[in-house]
């Protein structure tokens, strides 16, 4: 789900004094997955690890568990962050039979894309399983029924609210749980300078329908039924949200960069991503909000992106099982925790996301929503078509002028 784009939006972020609270004994324990199978035996095996996330302090955490779990199991390792287009850097490598022992792949795009030719180990003959995730997570790793990547941290969608926004118009911070309460919410917080809502709503960079999928699927749609009534109903909520005058029509012209309407205060509300929830630039307090649903009592659905760490098939079966172990260690509870809370990621493990909320309660509609969220990877290459078919529709019916269902019908064709 997530693009290069939406992953540079994320901030560098300073530590934020967990890492001495938190120990690093990644391979002492955490979840069903903390210790690796096979701890013996791999004295002079060397092992290269990538990781395509680039800023701090994530990079820098994911060198040191690497280097600690390769120092308990006796393993070389060498941690390279790449930057670029990582997805052509690693078919590149896969084609030349040159992939690194170990990847961070995500589960959307590059996971399928290597397990569908062959290049990735079976993980589950080294004693790795997904035990302690719940099974939205646990199949994220997973191609064809056969666990190639083990998920260590996911990302999800909540709405963000400015605390003071609510406090002006007298309000209470009371989550809207309908389509229609989050309209007439926003209508209440919008002001000669404050919209009460912003969203993206351009085509091309993946934000919009990244953050358009949760209204649908909380509306019971189906994100592979453009013209159902699921579909319709989540644009007919951005057509009235721009109706009413909470959504500036010009948010057809904005991308992952509308978060900024947001923390300069010019709009109430907005949708984004776990990040924000350790970003210490925002100069405001603020709330979280879960999705509303388009009829009252129903329970909010998001779409679901996933990070997994998967080990090149490798004629070598000695590193191949050390790449295994390494993997199994990096994912412990407490390395996935200390991720959470520094780098703004949902953990993987259920028992480390109890443990995120504790220490970050804003993360609870991100953590709530976990459990049978939607996963956009099931559709494949269709999703690219898809996803450009709910922008058209979405401009269509805003500024458009249409009707949410011809809008969904012209833009799909039919």
């Amino acid at each position: 789900m997530a693009s290069t784009s939406q992953r540079l939006r994320r901030v560098a972020l300073p530590a934020v004094g967990l890492t001495a609270a938190l120990a690093l004994t990644a391979c002492s324990g955490g979840g069903g997955q903390a210790a690796p199978a096979q701890t013996d035996g791999f004295d002079g095996v060397s092992l290269t690890v990538w990781n395509s996330i680039d800023f701090e302090p994530y990079q820098g955490l994911q060198k040191k568990y690497f280097e600690d779990c390769a120092s308990q199991l006796g393993i070389t390792v060498d941690v390279q962050t790449q930057s670029g287009d990582y997805t052509t850097k690693l078919l590149q490598a896969a084609g030349a039979k040159a992939l690194p022992d170990v990847a961070l792949l995500s589960t959307d795009t590059q996971l399928p894309q290597l397990a569908s030719q062959g290049v990735l180990a079976d993980l589950s003959q080294y004693g790795i399983g997904t035990d302690g995730l719940a099974d939205s997570v646990a199949g994220l790793g997973t191609y064809q029924d056969t666990l190639y990547g083990l998920p260590v941290q996911v990302e999800d969608y909540a709405i963000f609210y400015n605390k003071a926004a609510f406090a002006a118009a007298g309000i209470p911070e009371t989550a809207p749980k309908t389509f229609d309460d989050l309209v007439k919410l926003a209508g209440s917080l919008t002001t000669a300078d404050q919209k009460g809502i912003v969203l993206p709503g351009i085509g091309g960079d993946g934000s919009t329908p990244v953050y358009f999928l949760p209204f649908l699927l909380s509306a019971g749609g189906d994100p592979a039924d453009p013209t159902g009534a699921g579909a319709v109903e989540a644009v007919d909520l951005y057509k009235n949200l721009v109706a009413n005058g909470s959504l500036s029509s010009e948010f057809v012209n904005w991308g992952w960069e509308s978060i900024d309407q947001w923390t300069s205060q010019k709009a109430a509300l907005t949708v984004s991503g776990p990040w924000n929830l350790v970003d210490t630039s925002i100069p405001f307090e603020w709330g979280t909000f879960p999705f509303p649903t388009a009829k009252s009592g129903e329970s909010p659905k998001v779409n679901l992106l996933g990070y997994v760490y998967g080990a090149a098939a490798n004629a070598d079966a000695q590193k191949e099982a050390a790449a295994a172990a390494l993997i199994k260690c990096r994912a412990s509870e407490e390395n996935q925790i200390d991720t959470a809370v520094q780098g703004g990621y949902i953990p993987a493990l259920q028992s480390a996301q109890t443990a995120f909320v504790e220490k970050v309660p804003a993360a609870a509609p991100f953590v709530d929503a976990v459990d049978g969220a939607y996963n956009s990877a099931q559709l494949g290459t269709e999703w690219n078509t898809l996803q450009q078919q709910y922008v058209d529709a979405i401009q269509a019916a805003t500024v458009g002028g249409q009707t949410a269902q011809a809008a969904l019908e012209q833009a799909s064709g039919k």
